[in-house]
């Protein structure tokens, strides 16, 4: 009966690390996001949501907000404005879901991840 428990939960662990992400995540970029006027680093980001660094009483779960992320490519401070919601908390840290990208959005995203590309070949190259 033992050796059942454990076969079933290694199988579900094996399941779940299977499970792939809708978007990739980005941690390279270096970026800060501005919520209700605070400033909040990203931890990581994907073209689906944002894990930033804050005070997570300052947040509900469920919560719509707008923010603005503050990207810094090669040459020049870009932002991206779009909105959230609240989708995971813990201590000192944020999960939020973007809602659906405008062309706009999407179009800022692409801009940044062309840069981070842009930028590690010619870096490659010297």
């Amino acid at each position: 009966m033992f050796g059942k428990n454990v076969s079933h939960q290694a199988k579900s662990q094996d399941v779940s690390s299977l499970r792939k992400r809708v978007h990739a995540r980005r941690s390279d970029d270096r970026c800060v996001s501005i919520i209700n006027g605070q400033m909040h680093p990203v931890e990581n980001w994907s073209s689906g949501g944002m894990l930033i660094t804050a005070d997570e009483r300052l947040f509900a779960i469920g919560q719509e907000c707008t923010f603005t992320v503050k990207f810094k490519l090669r040459d020049e401070i870009m932002e991206v404005d779009h909105k959230a919601k609240v989708i995971r908390k813990v201590p000192n840290k944020v999960a939020l879901r973007f809602l659906p990208l405008t062309k706009n959005v999407q179009s800022g995203f692409q801009k940044v991840v062309d840069d981070y590309v842009a930028q590690r070949f010619a870096e490659s190259q010297v």
